[in-house]
């Protein structure tokens, strides 16, 4: 079987979060590895702009804004969010 060098330390944080949702570190890792590789395929995962050359991060910003822009027909004409600080705690108890 082949064999993945990693710190104890990582290790340690991988199996404890493995063990707190009953699942082995492999079967904890692998969904993560298959939604990493969708998300390289789709230019979701994309490095930091400071990591990324800017005509790839604008690029995958355009196609993130056209994705947006394509679901506002699901809403009702004018619709406008309210996402105010003051509708999102409104009724916490202040």
């Amino acid at each position: 079987m082949p064999s993945l060098t990693i710190s104890d330390e990582l290790f340690e944080r991988l199996a404890k979060r493995a063990a707190a949702l009953n699942v082995t570190v492999e079967q904890l890792v692998a969904p993560l590895l298959d939604l990493a590789a969708e998300g390289a395929n789709s230019g979701h995962l994309s490095p930091s702009p400071t990591e990324a050359p800017f005509a790839d991060w604008k690029k995958n910003f355009d196609a993130w804004i056209a994705e947006v822009r394509a679901r506002a027909r699901r809403y009702p004409l004018g619709f406008v969010m309210d996402d105010s600080r003051e509708s999102i705690y409104e009724g916490c108890g202040e």
